[in-house]
C-alpha cells in the first residue's frame, strides 16, 4: 500500500439491452442487432429487420402484444417475443 490509500474495485453496472419490445410508441431509431432463436431471426431478416435499418413503433395493443412496427416502408405486427429479439 503506497501513499496510505487502498485500491478499491468499483463495480461496473451493465446497461440493460434495449429492445423493440420496450420502445415507446412513436420511437424511431436504427436496429443495432438481432439475437434469439435462429428460425425466428431468419424470419425477422426476411421481413427487413436488419442492422442499420430504421424501425418506427407505430402502435401497441392495450397489453403490449402485438406491436405495430414500420421498417423499410412496410408495417408489420410483431409479437412481444419477436420484438424482444430486435436490439436498438
Amino acid at each position: 500500500m503506497t501513499g496510505g490509500f487502498a485500491r478499491r474495485k468499483i463495480p461496473t453496472v451493465m446497461e440493460p439491452k434495449k429492445t423493440l419490445a420496450a420502445a415507446p410508441v412513436r420511437f424511431q431509431g436504427p436496429i443495432r442487432g438481432l439475437e434469439g432463436d435462429a428460425v425466428l431471426l431468419s424470419r425477422l431478416r426476411e421481413l427487413g429487420f436488419i442492422p442499420g435499418e430504421i424501425a418506427t413503433v407505430k402502435g401497441r395493443v392495450a397489453f403490449g402484444d402485438p406491436i405495430l412496427v414500420t421498417v423499410r416502408n412496410m408495417t408489420v405486427a410483431l409479437r412481444r417475443q419477436e420484438a424482444e429479439c430486435v436490439l436498438l
